[in-house]
């Protein structure tokens, strides 16, 4: 299981956007706040790969970047890893903004954008992208407690059918197997019915 990512301002940020001069604003912006911004990417190529070679904790993008979509640039990120993703962009369309969301971008800004706009927005991103993080590990916990105990029971049965022994005692003896070779209850239970289906035939 993955556990939540916590992110703690300052921030380090990159910045995707095709017209130097509002990408420059941008960072001054930025640094005004105190973040650091790890790069500035024109267009996707530069945008993927400064992506992965920085791990920037928020990203910023435009949504025109010459033929390239940056709603489409954000979800093909996402996808590599999860951060907090903030749109800026000079079209207030709806279809955008319902497009954006959709994509899991965690905010939408129109240009030109003042200090205080970008920074409540950023923090509101950063809010929801820590909530949203929390919920998923907690759904994976969920999960992945529901698949241990499905195993347990299992290999459970097994013991209990091979051994002839009570309940309490194969799940006792499950236990104490896992801590004797230091694996889990799940990765034990998964090689005790694997084994049960090759004896089984």
């Amino acid at each position: 299981m993955t556990p939540p990512r916590q992110i703690v301002g300052p921030f380090r940020v990159l910045i995707v956007e095709d017209e130097t001069l509002v990408g420059m604003g941008l960072r001054a912006q930025l640094q005004k706040m105190g973040h650091t911004v790890v790069g500035h990417a024109a267009n996707d190529h530069e945008a993927i790969a400064l992506f992965q070679q920085h791990q920037p904790d928020l990203v910023l993008l435009d949504i025109r970047l010459g033929d390239v979509n940056g709603i489409d640039l954000a979800t093909t990120l996402l996808k590599q890893r999860r951060c907090p993703m903030i749109v800026i962009s000079a079209f207030s369309d709806k279809a955008l903004i319902d497009r954006a969301n959709a994509a899991g971008v965690f905010g939408y800004l129109l240009k030109p954008v003042c200090d205080k706009t970008l920074e409540a927005q950023i923090e509101i991103a950063v809010g929801r992208f820590t909530e949203q993080e929390i919920l998923r590990a907690e759904k994976e916990k969920l999960a992945h407690d529901l698949e241990t105990r499905k195993l347990t029971e299992r290999a459970k049965g097994i013991l209990m059918k091979r051994a002839n022994i009570s309940e309490d005692d194969a799940h006792r003896r499950l236990q104490q197997e896992s801590q004797k070779r230091r694996i889990s209850l799940a990765e034990l239970a998964k090689h005790i019915i694997e084994s049960d289906e090759l004896m089984s035939g």
